[in-house]
Formats: structure tokens, sequence, C-alpha cells
């Protein structure tokens, strides 16, 4: 099985990649709703890591990751990174309603506005996210370890 021969990869970037890749690939024949609950949690928390590394919350509410808030939000909770998940929540209650649009445009509006009226919170919690010890990629490997079988 292609996710177990990456779990033993010694490197955990490589391993983390390798699986992404696995991942990606299948979303990308068969759709994101294709995949089960374990993948979309790789594929949201692939997804986090991507868009915080080019530009924090902003990016990723600007791209189409963002539209998977929520799913992220539980893909946080599944591998338990608590701190992660506690500014993930902090950014979906800018949302009326924690209603996180799916439509890209709508989503970026919105955003856009929420990042006019609170962008000191938003740069704080960026700085946060980069500062948190919950090593998502070490966290989510263990997640995917124990969760092998859910892996098609």
């Amino acid at each position: 099985m292609e996710i177990q021969a990456a779990l033993d990869v010694a490197d955990e970037t490589d391993s983390f990649l390798q699986i992404t890749d696995v991942i990606y690939a299948k979303e990308a024949d068969d759709g994101y709703d294709a995949l089960s609950d374990a993948e979309k949690t790789v594929f949201c928390i692939d997804g986090l890591l991507r868009e915080m590394e080019n530009g924090g919350f902003v990016q990723f509410f600007h791209h189409e990751v963002g539209a998977l808030a929520e799913d992220t939000l539980e893909a946080l909770e599944r591998i338990k990174a608590k701190e992660t998940m506690g500014l993930m929540n902090r950014m979906i209650d800018y949302f009326d309603d924690r209603r996180v649009p799916a439509d890209d445009d709508e989503r970026i509006d919105i955003f856009e506005q929420i990042e006019r009226e609170h962008a000191d919170e938003i740069a704080e919690c960026d700085d946060r996210f980069h500062e948190l010890g919950d090593k998502l990629v070490e966290l989510t490997l263990a997640y995917v370890a124990r969760n092998l079988k859910e892996f098609r």
C-alpha cells in the first residue's frame, strides 16, 4: 500500500509529501467528495499548511481551500491540534453565523471586509500559527498511522 510505504519513510516531511501526493492524485481523479474522512483530513491539513506558508489566513480564505474551513477545523480536531484549532475557530467566528461561503468570489469579498476591520487580529493569528508547537505534520502522520485502514 502506498500510504504504508510513505509512513515508513524516515524523514517526516518526505513521508507527509508522499502521502499528500497519493491523496491529491485521488482528489484530482475522483473529486474531494470521493475522499474518505481520513483522506479529507490530510487534504485539509496540507491545504492549511500550504496557504499559511504562502500568506497566512488571508491566503487561506482567498483560495479554494478556504471553502473547506469547516472541514479543516474538523481535521485539526481529528489530529488533536488543539491550539491551531482554536485559531481556526477564531477566524471562522469572523464570518456571520460562522458560515464560510463555498463560492470563491463571495468568500473573498466577505473576507476582505473582515480583513479591513480585523487586520491586527488576523496578523496576530498568523503569528501565533507560526509560533505554535502543534507540529501539524507530526500529528497528521500519527493520525494516518492510527487510521491506516481508512486510506483506500
